[in-house]
């Protein structure tokens, strides 16, 4: 299992602030910040080795900090934000890459490999899932993307924000996937459906409490500062239902539990021990390889 760290972005003044101080990742991720991850985070979750139902207890576990504030998925060196003294080194995608070159020819022969991410890491999964099953010799990869939806454009809007994503970040979305990079087209939702098509024997799966707070201030910001209505838990919530229904629910697994919580990959309580309709995180996430993508709640999907 290779694990995207989470904490924020870094494309506006307040944004920047905000993930260089994140506890365990930012510009000032040190020794001493991996550590406390280490001791805390790093054994509960999906890296708890001790419990039975943790589908991934027994795996080798590669954890890739987070110090770019690009999603894992930037490629630009010396970049300016408006705000934010200094230059920025966007260059978290180069980062997986080199790691990569790294890892890979150890797990040559791994039973199976696994790209996760909660958060910003989440959506490095988006991004990065190619370069992972190229490293792995163009094998079947499971993704699971933890708290980090990309919201279809209604009256909520999401394209002013994309667009800002992806000038400041460098983002290094698919060339041969237009559409992704092109919010009139869809943008980056366009991303599960190229990866799940590009990519036909990989298992993929998406997991976000269906009122996550971090979620709506988040949307509520970008949406209002690109004209359109402000965000709230209902129409998120009903955003990742439009999500789940009508873009990705037919080649991607959903989860999808009430409440408030912003990821759930690091934590035993919601990962491991919680249960919504009945089955948890962990349950769920163990039926990845099932033909028929398992949606909790029930789905109702539209005709593709």
């Amino acid at each position: 299992m290779i694990y995207l760290q989470g904490g924020g972005a870094c494309y506006d003044a307040k944004s920047c602030e905000q993930n260089a101080n994140a506890p365990i990742a930012g510009e000032s991720f040190s020794r001493k910040k991996f550590n406390h991850w280490a001791a805390t985070l790093g054994n509960q979750g999906i890296f708890n080795t001790k419990n039975p139902s943790n589908p991934v207890a027994g795996w080798n576990h590669i954890y890739i900090p987070y110090c770019t504030g690009d999603l894992h998925g930037g490629y630009r060196e010396n970049a300016r934000v408006t705000g934010v003294p200094g230059k920025q080194q966007f260059l978290g995608y180069r980062n997986v890459q080199r790691i990569l070159q790294l890892v890979s020819p150890h797990f040559r022969d791994a039973g199976d490999v696994a790209l996760v991410g909660a958060s910003a890491g989440g959506f490095g999964v988006l991004i990065n899932y190619p370069q992972v099953v190229e490293a792995f010799g163009g094998r079947s990869v499971a993704a699971l993307v933890d708290s980090a939806p990309v919201l279809p454009e209604s009256t909520i809007k999401t394209s002013c924000f994309e667009r800002k994503l992806t000038a400041t970040l460098g983002l290094q979305l698919p060339d041969n996937c237009p559409e992704c990079a092109d919010p009139s087209k869809g943008g980056f939702i366009n991303l599960y459906s190229y990866l799940s098509h590009a990519y036909p024997h990989g298992r993929y799966a998406f997991a976000s409490a269906d009122a996550d707070l971090a979620g709506v201030v988040l949307y509520d910001k970008e949406s209002r500062s690109c004209g359109g209505s402000g965000v709230n838990i209902f129409n998120y919530r009903l955003s990742l239902y439009v999500l789940r229904d009508k873009h990705i629910g037919h080649d991607w697994a959903t989860f999808l539990p009430g409440g408030l919580q912003h990821t759930m990959t690091q934590s035993d309580a919601l990962f491991l021990e919680r249960k919504f309709n009945g089955i948890s995180a962990a349950e769920w996430l163990s039926r990845i390889n099932d033909k028929t993508p398992s949606h909790i709640p029930a789905a109702r999907l539209r005709p593709q």
